[in-house]
């Protein structure tokens, strides 16, 4: 079930439908139902069902989201929640 093409190619997004890397989402997290499923199977199936744009759109987020929890380690010291 794991090993598609197309998990392949969203490699990024199948850890981020499983869990969120700073262990506490932010709260416009559109990861969060797949969060709260806690069932990796669903969770992929969920990844599987969704279209090429809706896909980019979850990316562009989490990379976004990746990219400000970070840099306010750097500046903070520690992952503030939003």
């Amino acid at each position: 079930m794991y090993q598609t093409e197309k998990n392949n190619r969203n490699a990024d997004l199948v850890s981020a439908f499983l869990r969120c890397p700073f262990d506490e989402p932010v709260a416009d997290c559109p990861f969060i139902q797949a969060y709260q499923l806690n069932n990796p199977e669903e969770q992929i199936r969920i990844l599987n069902s969704l279209s090429e744009p809706e896909l980019e759109q979850l990316r562009s987020h989490h990379r976004t989201c990746i990219a400000l929890r970070r840099a306010d380690f750097l500046i903070n010291g520690d992952s503030q929640k939003r």
